[in-house]
Formats: C-alpha cells, structure tokens, sequence
C-alpha cells in the first residue's frame, strides 16, 4: 500500500513579515496598556482637568488665608544666590509701627536672592512699591490707616513661587485686598506666565479658558442674587477680558493644585477675589 505524505508547507516571505508586524503591533499596544496603568494617561494625553468640589475650595480658601507667614518654605537646590546665608526669598523690610490714631503697620517686604538681572529689577520695583505706600501712610496724621504686607514663597514643580497679599484701609473705607504672585522657572532661570505654567503642566489651554469662565458665570450669579437683596457686594462682568488666560497674572501651584487668583481689589476699593483651582 503507498501512503502519500502531505506536501511539507512553506511559509512565504510575505506572510512571515505579515505575522512579525502582527507581532510587534501587539507588543507595543501591550507596553502602552501597562505602562497608562502604572503611570497614568497624562503622559500620552493632556492632564484631566479636575475642577476643585465646594468643599475642597472652601479647605483650599482656608489654607491660602492662613499660609502668609512672611518666610520662604523649604529648600532650594543648586540655585546661584547673591547671599548664602539667606533662603531663596527673605525680608528685606519690615514695619510695624503703631500710632494710634494715625496708622497702625504690619509690613514685611519680600526679595529674590538669586543671581539674576531680570530678578534685580523685580526686587526693585516690589521695594518701591510698598514702601511708597508705607511712606505715604507715614506722612499723613489723622486719618487711620491699617496696613498690612504679607507674603509666602516655596519651590513647587521647579517653579520658585512667591505671593504677596496686601491689605488696607483708610478711615471708614472698605478694606482693598491686592494679590501679586511672581513664578520663576528655576529650569529655565525666567518668569513664568500662565500659559507657560499650562504648557508645563501639559494642561489643555481651551479646557482651562472653560473652566474659568464656568466658575465666574456662576461666582457672577451669585453676586448679583446678593446684591438684589441689598448686599454692597463686587459684581462680576463674565465677559470682561481680564478672564482671558493671557490677561490672567495671579496664580500659583501649590500641593498639586493650580491657583487661579482674581482678586478685584487689584484695581477697585475692594477685598472680593475669586478662585479657580484646577
């Protein structure tokens, strides 16, 4: 009896090239799962924006009230100072005079101590700032002033933050709240603005300019619901142009969170602010 063998099969060319594309598609489709678990999305994709619950926002509004405590807050590394035997960012001045019935002070001026020109000049125009303030309230008898200058700085995500809080008030005023927050890129040694604190934090700008102006819709609701009911409150214009991302000057990072500031006592005798954190 002859048997007959089947013929021995011969794999092609093509269809071993086919079957090691097929091979090196899954590996990689693999490696791309495990490593999005272990390390999160953000490092194929822009960063989920998290808008902050009320109640987170009413910790953080908490926290940032009570952080001022006129020093610089940790340690920084391998930065050129212009003094060693002083932090990053210290008091240059201070002064708490109090006479009564003329002024009563609570001031602490903040500079940069670090080798940079751009920096220099900053700590120059921070000084003339509020110490002209100091210096008028000095000069003028009669009319109680409290004042007050108050700031924090810290290294947060290679950004060396600083943010001054200001407040006074005049006679029967009301008290006008003022927030300056500086940012400098250790990395790259400049300052930093929003949209470059954005693109450092891999943050969809569009998704940002959303968010914000959800939260003053809604902050602008609210004031003007309490201003119906006879409250002397700021009102909010949701389509003024200081909302723009590139208008947007006050914020900071701080324990992972984007601080938005708008603080209106900027520009207008008043202590309201509003905050977006992200």
């Amino acid at each position: 009896m002859n048997v007959i063998l089947p013929k021995q099969y011969r794999v092609s060319k093509t269809d071993i090239i086919i079957y090691t594309v097929a091979i090196v598609i899954c590996v990689v489709a693999l490696t791309v799962i495990i490593t999005m678990q272990f390390l999160g999305e953000g490092i194929f994709h822009t960063n989920k924006l998290q808008i902050a619950t009320e109640e987170e926002l009413l910790r953080l509004r908490t926290e940032f009230d009570n952080m001022f405590l006129n020093q610089f807050i940790g340690e920084g590394e391998n930065i050129s100072k212009k003094d060693n035997s002083k932090n990053l960012v210290f008091t240059n001045y201070e002064n708490t005079d109090n006479i009564e019935g003329d002024y009563t002070l609570n001031v602490h001026i903040p500079e940069f101590n670090i080798q940079d020109e751009n920096l220099n000049k900053l700590n120059e125009e921070i000084t003339t700032t509020y110490k002209t303030q100091v210096s008028n309230i000095l000069t003028t008898k009669g009319n109680q002033t409290i004042y007050s200058v108050e700031y924090v700085s810290y290294v947060e995500n290679q950004v060396l933050s600083l943010i001054i809080r200001s407040n006074i008030k005049q006679g029967n005023q009301a008290q006008q709240s003022i927030i300056q927050t500086y940012n400098y890129d250790l990395e790259k040694r400049k300052q930093i603005d929003l949209e470059g604190m954005l693109e450092k934090l891999n943050y969809d700008k569009n998704e940002v300019q959303q968010k914000i102006k959800e939260e003053i819709i809604k902050e602008e609701k609210n004031s003007k619901n309490l201003q119906e009911l006879g409250y002397s409150i700021y009102v909010r214009d949701s389509q003024s142009d200081i909302y723009k991302i590139e208008n947007s000057k006050q914020f900071f990072m701080r324990n992972g969170k984007l601080h938005i500031i708008y603080s209106y006592g900027n520009n207008s005798l008043t202590s309201e602010m509003d905050f977006v954190i992200l």
